[in-house]
């Protein structure tokens, strides 16, 4: 037998060949840096389309409340009165002085609907961050003014409706919509139906959703409505100011009601 020694394993410099040299590894955390940045926006929009989507789901589930309350009184419409703050639908008035309406959730429970559906989560889109002294504001949604008991509707002419045998195209009509966060006070989405050089826009809806809102509709449904002007839903708003030929509206008001 030979004395030679065997040489075992491998050698140091074949060792040092396969394992990773610095400059390797800030090459390897680079690429994986670079990777997380290119799934960041998807991230973002897969958490945007939950958010719409659970909004959806909160105007249907407020839509079939104020089904199951007109069954409940011969097709009596839930109470949509601006100036009815205990008969109604919704209870409360929403503003950015620091009034206990904003964040108390007793005025949705002792309201119309309510008793329909138990969560009151459902009257808040998640996206909507606007808040008074450091808490969420209870509710994102606002009723058509042209629909409801005691409701006065807006525009001279149109149709107010009271009963849900009223409506000729409940697929067409709007009940619930997301309001503004500077817009939204009562409970009361008025929608002026003039035309021309006189339209304008009252109460101004929320783009929550890339540049959208949620509609809820007299038959249940929900509807997603992507705004195709920039005076729909702007950051500051200009109460009362004219907005002719403004898509957004002719489609609100083809929604909303009908002439006598």
């Amino acid at each position: 037998m030979s004395g030679a020694k065997v040489k075992c394993g491998v050698p140091r410099s074949q060792g040092q060949e396969a394992a990773f040299s610095r400059v390797d590894l800030v090459a390897l955390m680079a690429v994986l840096a670079l990777l997380v940045c290119m799934q960041l926006p998807a991230l973002a929009h897969n958490k945007g389309n939950s958010h719409r989507a659970v909004c959806a789901d909160n105007l249907r589930r407020l839509a079939l409340s104020w089904l199951m309350y007109a069954d409940d009184n011969r097709g009596r419409l839930a109470p949509n009165c601006p100036d009815c703050f205990t008969n109604n639908w919704v209870a409360g008035w929403l503003d950015f002085t620091g009034g206990s309406d904003n964040t108390n959730l007793a005025l949705i429970a002792r309201a119309k609907l309510y008793p329909y559906n138990n969560a009151v989560e459902i009257y808040h889109c998640p996206d909507d961050l606007s808040a008074v002294r450091g808490q969420l504001r209870v509710r994102s949604y606002s009723m058509n003014a042209y629909l409801g008991d005691g409701t006065i509707g807006w525009s001279a002419g149109f149709q107010t409706i009271t009963n849900r045998s009223q409506i000729r195209q409940p697929d067409q009509t709007f009940v619930f919509i997301e309001e503004h966060p500077d817009s939204i006070n009562d409970g009361f989405f008025a929608v002026d139906m003039s035309s021309g050089s006189a339209a304008r826009i009252v109460d101004f809806p929320a783009a929550y959703h890339y540049y959208g809102a949620n509609l809820g509709f007299a038959d249940g449904s929900a509807q997603y409505r992507r705004w195709l002007d920039s005076r729909t839903s702007p950051i500051r708003l200009n109460f009362g100011a004219p907005s002719p030929n403004n898509p957004d509206l002719v489609w609100l008001q083809r929604i909303s009601t009908c002439r006598k």
